[in-house]
This record gives structure tokens, C-alpha cells and sequence, in this order.
């Protein structure tokens, strides 16, 4: 657990407007330092599989679209200048969504045809 407390004092010395991943100086570090010094020994203490850039895009951009970002918010904070690259490279469905599209729609369905028998029932 030592990365870790390691990582909150590091965070704990930093103006809130600071870079998250900087040289001490504050200057941005490059990324794939940042993944080799900071995000695989995180992977390892935690005991999770290594995770890349491409990783946590796909996955930010993922959640975000299951919580109701609109892709043109999300497109820009992802740094892209079409949606269509946010919504199709960047944005996979979340597990468990599919089930919850199809029971939003179903309830709905289900509400409008048990209406529909009640007046049916009431004009006969």
C-alpha cells in the first residue's frame, strides 16, 4: 500500500488547478511516463490487469454516455472534433444497459396497451 499513500501525499502538495500526472516543477509528463511510473504500478498494487490510454477513453467516454452526457459535451472534453468518433471508436455499451433500454421501453409499452384495454373495456 505504500504507492498509494505515496500518490495522496503527491496529490496533498498540489494547487487545486494543478496538472495531475507533472514533474515537480509542475510541467506536464509525458504519457507514457505517466503510465510506466504512476498507472501500472497502481494496476499491480491493486492486483488488476494493466490498463492503456485507449482503457480509460473507452471507458470515461462509456460511462459518461450511460449517465446522459450529450456526445457533443463528451467529444469535447475528449478532445475530438466529431461526435461520430467519440460515439463510434471511444463509446462501447456498459454491461446491463441493453437490459435496462429494453425495460424502460417495455414498462412504456405496457402502461400505453394496459390503457388503451381500460377504454376499451369502459365504452363496452
Amino acid at each position: 500500500m505504500k504507492l498509494i499513500v505515496d500518490w495522496r501525499e503527491q496529490v496533498k502538495r498540489r494547487e487545486p488547478e494543478a496538472l495531475m500526472f507533472s514533474t515537480w516543477s509542475g510541467k506536464p509528463i509525458s504519457p507514457n511516463n505517466i503510465v510506466r511510473r504512476s498507472i501500472v504500478p497502481a494496476c499491480e498494487a491493486l492486483g488488476i490487469t494493466r490498463v492503456t490510454w485507449l482503457t480509460l477513453r473507452r471507458t470515461y467516454s462509456s460511462w459518461a454516455h450511460e449517465k446522459g452526457v450529450p456526445g457533443k459535451v463528451i467529444a469535447q472534453l475528449m478532445g475530438h472534433a466529431k461526435i461520430d468518433t467519440t460515439l463510434n471508436v471511444y463509446t462501447q455499451v456498459v454491461d446491463g444497459s441493453l437490459r435496462r433500454a429494453a425495460d424502460t421501453v417495455g414498462s412504456e409499452l405496457f402502461t400505453i396497451v394496459h390503457k388503451s384495454e381500460n377504454a376499451v373495456e369502459l365504452t363496452h
